[in-house]
């Protein structure tokens, strides 16, 4: 009799202890599955907040978009401002100050340099056919200095690609000429152009 009560109470504890092993198993499975729930709602929100940032992006990259709008509007901007450069460059035409433009014919670009009296490039670079819209400053400065002035030192060396497509349009106080690419270096631009200076030459 002993026994049977022993063995009835050892089996009443084993179930007490597996129905409460059970309830702790069932609330921590609910524990977990509330911090699941509560994290999936964060990556679900998170995800939504991602994906409205990506459809504000995508409209601006959308043909007409902002970003659009802002290259065309940038690249209109730069091209005016660069007209804006060449309209002061050509308005800008003091009698009494020397300056050359350099023309070139044929089809192709030529490369042209200037270089002062100590080697170092003043100018370099392709020029187009026909008249470039760039002055080179000899005598005295440009009232207003644009991307188009250069001011080269009297005694400047120049050199071409292709002297026999090279013409000078040479403007003087008082005068303009225009003359071909002497068949020689040109060492210095005063000399071998035949540049009038007056305070170099003193007239």
């Amino acid at each position: 009799m002993k026994f049977k009560v022993t063995v009835l109470v050892i089996s009443l504890v084993a179930i007490a202890l597996s129905i409460a092993t059970e309830i702790k198993i069932i609330e921590h499975r609910n524990n977990m599955q509330s911090q699941f729930n509560r994290l999936n709602s964060k990556i679900e929100d998170r995800m939504t907040g991602i994906e409205k940032e990506v459809s504000v992006m995508s409209e601006y990259f959308e043909p007409n978009g902002l970003v659009e709008k802002f290259i065309v509007s940038n690249n209109f901007l730069e091209k005016h401002l660069k007209d804006l450069d060449l309209i002061i460059t050509n308005l800008d035409n003091p009698s009494d100050t020397g300056y050359m433009q350099i023309y070139i014919i044929g089809s192709s670009d030529v490369w042209v340099a200037f270089r002062n009296s100590e080697g170092r490039y003043v100018f370099q670079g392709n020029l187009k056919p026909g008249l470039n819209p760039y002055k080179f400053y000899f005598f005295k400065e440009p009232s207003i200095e644009t991307q188009y002035t250069y001011i080269v030192p009297f005694n400047s060396s120049f050199k071409s690609g292709v002297p026999e497509n090279v013409f000078f349009l040479i403007k003087e106080p008082g005068q303009y000429r225009l003359i071909k690419h002497p068949n020689k270096e040109i060492s210095n631009i005063m000399i071998d152009l035949n540049l009038y200076i007056p305070t170099v030459s003193g007239k």
